[in-house]
């Protein structure tokens, strides 16, 4: 093995190098969710592949994890067996976790100076997280946004302050992110998002924190009834692209990539502004009731929160992300 990402799917492995030959020209690109707008990897995704084609390389992107759930995605990435995937960031997490101070609620106060830290802002944090996914065979291409900040949905009450979270039991994606919710007043409950609804149902859950477009993409609206905008933190993806499908390229092709990858970076910025306007709307369409806490609220939430940057990052790299977050702020 020559990772942690390399796998003894033999069926898989076998299946795949017997049609790479056919597929050699094809730059195959793998995506979770379906073919909607309000998708920021389907967004991105055709982004990518429609300036591949326009530089003369063959692109299919395939939706719905046909290809695979995220960690097959990224054991086939670092094997050279596809080459590019948008998932969940967690993928990063589990070989360099400092990439989980990117979504610590307020570390930075908005999408645009997300955007500054990972497209423009020189960081050795960054580059050290990009350098040990490349020793596992697989590249970063990008942080693509997934629109409007994190925020709190319930299916009990408006919340405008934190005495307001008290009471409420809200899905947690592990440990970790249990110890904000209870620095916020509320429990924690770890709950595998697919089974997220009928953990609802059953009363386990009452609601999650997550950006807006996550109950439009999965119809969580026709239960998810209020939103708070907490304005905590931008959420995004990971683009990735394996290094050893990159690093065979020509010259040409690699600057076809290249550029690909630079405008579909340009673009979802773009898209993510546009998103943060729209989804509100959106939810309220839906029949969502939108709560914004005051700003003396927000300030609540936010210290709160900061009291467990140490608990939601590793240790040690509190410092490294506040400084980034200084040197992206205008």
């Amino acid at each position: 093995m020559k990772n942690m990402f390399r796998k003894t799917f033999s069926g898989l492995a076998l299946g795949a190098v017997l049609t790479l030959p056919a597929l050699a020209q094809e730059v195959r690109i793998a995506v979770q969710c379906p073919a909607v707008p309000a998708c920021s990897d389907w967004v991105y995704a055709e982004d990518f592949a429609a300036s591949l084609r326009e530089g003369g390389m063959e692109a299919t992107v395939f939706v719905g994890a046909s290809l695979g759930k995220d960690p097959e995605i990224v054991d086939q990435l670092s094997q050279g067996l596809l080459q590019f995937g948008v998932t969940n960031f967690v993928m990063i997490a589990q070989v360099d976790p400092r990439i989980l101070g990117f979504l610590a609620p307020y570390v930075f106060d908005d999408s645009a100076q997300f955007f500054r830290a990972t497209q423009d802002t020189d960081s050795p944090l960054l580059d050290g997280i990009r350098e040990n996914m490349k020793g596992q065979g697989v590249m970063i291409a990008g942080l693509p946004g997934l629109g409007g900040q994190m925020g709190l949905f319930n299916t009990k009450k408006d919340v405008a302050s934190v005495a307001d979270v008290e009471g409420l039991r809200l899905r947690a994606i592990d440990a970790t992110q249990v110890k904000l919710f209870e620095a916020w007043g509320a429990q924690g409950v770890v709950v595998d998002m697919p089974e997220f609804a009928g953990a609802v149902q059953q009363g386990i859950v009452d609601g999650y924190f997550n950006p807006p477009a996550v109950p439009l993409i999965f119809k969580h609206t026709e239960f998810l009834t209020h939103f708070t905008n907490l304005k905590a933190g931008t959420p995004f993806r990971a683009a990735l692209m394996s290094a050893d499908w990159y690093d065979g390229l020509d010259e040409a092709s690699k600057a076809t990539v290249d550029a690909a990858i630079e405008k579909a970076n340009a673009n979802n910025k773009e898209w993510t502004f546009a998103a943060e306007k729209k989804e509100i709307e959106m939810l309220e369409a839906a029949g969502v009731t939108v709560t914004t806490p005051s700003d003396e609220a927000l300030e609540e939430f936010k210290n709160r929160s900061q009291a467990v940057w140490d608990e939601l990052m590793p240790e040690g790299s509190v410092a490294e992300m506040q400084t980034l977050a200084d040197a992206s702020r205008e």
